[in-house]
């Protein structure tokens, strides 16, 4: 069953134009995604590892200088030549003006020798000296494992708001000496600004055990994290990247060595991060894409409109031309394909056009024929019953005429009668003449010859009410076959007929004119400048007994008569007339050969005479 929806030709030119729009829009929005995605993360990872290698630094700078200050410590304690008091003020001096050094102990073997506290620190975080001094030990220091050169970091955070570290330096002595090791508690969150440049990256500082030693937020450093899942560096490795996946959501992090006492430094962002420019990317190529999409919208609908708007034309033109309206144009000025079929169409209805004219002329001509055929089998039929009576009553009435005195009162009636019955005798001869259609000898004629003739004929009567005739053939007009005699008779009731329409104006002008068609035919025109014929007279100026003059003046047989002889002869007539703007009656016959004279010139251009007999030629 074929479906009911009906969906126009515009509808699917601009359905196409999006479905490419749309594809090509994606196509490059979705490359474009992916290379800036991939971009971006790349960015990020650099990003991570660069933060992670900027803490490594400034830890490592940082402890450095923890290490130092911790070494002069213990070269001023380990000093025989300074005195006790001056030693301890050097000491206190140092401890001062170390920044994030909380207390300070020095060990001789496995004894603590002299211990300097930060007091004011201590009570700010709400914790005492005996208090921090139970915290630290519960922290013990393997002293043995603490190599001279190298730094101990470990994690001895006591809590959220006191996050310390434990940092131990051996300092190198005389054999047989005991061991000097010094002791320092730091607050690495007050001396190292981890991730205080950018809120983004969680940036934080690891010992050899894993576990937070600094870190932005101070709890997580209280609490002794531990980061089991952090990945350690390969050998000869300064820094690293790598995602990893913590609670369900993916990480970048950035892993870089210290390079003192054994710390890593660290850095990380959720790897969504990488998709906030993404989303920014995104959401501005979506805008662009629907912007693509309603300019290239309105520009397929504008498009599709002027094309339909063309077939819409074609279709309305076709139905015009189903319905038997010929005369249709399509007018499409575009010089494509559009415009070609739209050629191709007004050739085709004009063609068509041309026909049926062509086919209603020949329709009517044909109709007239048949009347004209018809009528005059009727006539010759009632002429032949009428026509001997009259002549009986013609003749009853002379000879009545003639034997009355000539001074007897019915006489006039007499005359009355007798001129009456000649008049009937005269349209039964028309009539008679015009059914017969009499077939006379076929000869050539020459056109020029007839129209001589008849303005020769016609000049004394048309010149008594002042109407001049003009005639224009040419010589060497090519001759035609008929009777001569008839188509004079022809051109006089033509000239006659104009020459009654413009008595009542008391001048006028006729003209009898020749051309030789490229068909085969040549054309005489007979054109008057008189009143012109109405368009409702002119269908019916053929028919026999139809006239417009007085009654009286006229039998209405004469344009039948005419009618009748160019059928006879192979042609046709026809009328152009326009009122108040004159009548042109034009005949057409077909050529049968060439004029006299121009045989004769071919004839002595050719050579001499053919010596042959002209009978002999002629057979």
């Amino acid at each position: 069953m074929p479906s009911k929806i009906r969906v126009t030709f515009r509808f699917k030119i601009l359905l196409s134009v999006l479905i490419v729009v749309t594809t090509v829009v994606s196509l490059i929005t979705f490359t474009m995604a992916r290379m800036f995605h991939a971009d971006k993360v790349a960015y990020v990872e650099d990003l991570v590892s660069l933060v992670s290698v900027h803490a490594a630094e400034e830890a490592d700078l940082r402890l450095t200088a923890y290490r130092d200050q911790l070494v002069t410590a213990g070269r001023v304690m380990d000093a025989s030549n300074i005195l006790s008091d001056r030693r301890d003020v050097a000491l206190r001096t140092l401890f001062t003006r170390t920044p994030g050094l909380v207390a300070l102990r020095i060990f001789e073997g496995r004894k603590a020798t002299s211990m300097l506290l930060d007091s004011v620190t201590t009570r700010a975080a709400g914790v005492s000296r005996a208090s921090f001094l139970a915290a630290i030990a519960r922290y013990p220091i393997p002293l043995d494992s603490v190599r001279a050169g190298a730094l101990y970091v470990r994690n001895a955070a006591i809590s959220s708001s006191l996050p310390v570290s434990t940092i131990a330096v051996r300092i190198p002595r005389a054999a047989g000496r005991a061991p000097l090791v010094v002791v320092g508690t730091v607050d690495l969150n007050r001396s190292i600004s981890l991730g205080r440049s950018s809120s983004a990256f969680d940036v934080f500082l690891v010992d050899v055990d894993g576990r937070i030693v600094s870190h932005v937020d101070p709890r997580r450093t209280a609490s002794q994290e531990r980061l089991d899942w952090l990945p350690p560096l390969g050998p000869g490795s300064v820094a690293m990247v790598k995602e990893t996946e913590r609670d369900g959501k993916r990480m970048i992090t950035g892993i870089a060595s210290v390079g003192i006492g054994g710390l890593r430094a660290g850095a990380e962002i959720p790897k969504s991060a990488a998709y906030f420019a993404l989303r920014k990317l995104l959401t501005n190529l979506i805008f662009l894409a629907l912007g693509l999409l309603i300019v290239a919208a309105i520009a397929s609908l504008i498009w599709a409109t002027q094309m339909t708007r063309s077939l819409s034309q074609l279709t309305h033109a076709a139905q015009e031309v189903g319905h038997g309206h010929f005369d249709v144009q399509v007018a499409v000025p575009s010089r494509d394909e559009m415009g070609q079929l739209a050629g191709s169409f007004n050739q085709m209805a004009s063609e068509l056009n041309s026909r049926e004219l062509a086919l209603k002329e020949a329709q009517a001509q044909l109709i007239q024929s048949e009347k004209m055929a018809a009528f005059g089998q009727l006539g010759a039929g009632i002429a032949h019953e009428v026509k001997n009576p009259l002549a009986g009553i013609q003749g009853m009435i002379q000879l009545t005429s003639r034997s009355l005195p000539a001074d007897h009162p019915l006489l006039e009636t007499f005359a009355i009668l007798e001129k009456e019955t000649k008049r009937c005798r005269t349209i039964i001869d028309s009539l008679l003449k015009f059914a017969r259609q009499e077939n006379l000898a076929s000869e050539p004629i020459a056109l020029m010859d007839v129209v001589a003739d008849t303005k020769a004929i016609l000049h004394h009567e048309l010149s008594l009410h002042k109407i001049t005739l003009e005639t224009a053939v040419p010589e060497g007009l090519p001759l035609i076959h008929g009777s001569a005699n008839q188509i004079q008779q022809v051109l006089m009731n033509l000239v006659l007929n104009a020459e009654q329409a413009m008595e009542s104006r008391g001048r006028g002008a006729v003209e009898i004119k020749a051309a030789q068609r490229g068909d085969g035919f040549i054309e005489l025109s007979v054109r008057d400048d008189g009143p012109g014929i109405p368009r409702a007279v002119q269908a019916r100026i053929f028919e026999p007994f139809f006239t417009t003059k007085a009654p009286g003046k006229g039998t209405g047989l004469g344009l039948a008569v005419t009618f009748g002889i160019m059928r006879a002869h192979r042609g046709t007539i026809r009328v152009e007339s326009e009122e108040g703007s004159g009548t042109t009656f034009i005949l057409s016959f077909p050529v049968v050969g060439s004029h006299p004279a121009a045989d004769i010139d071919s004839a002595e251009k050719s050579g001499p005479e053919d010596p042959t007999p002209r009978d002999q030629r002629a057979a």
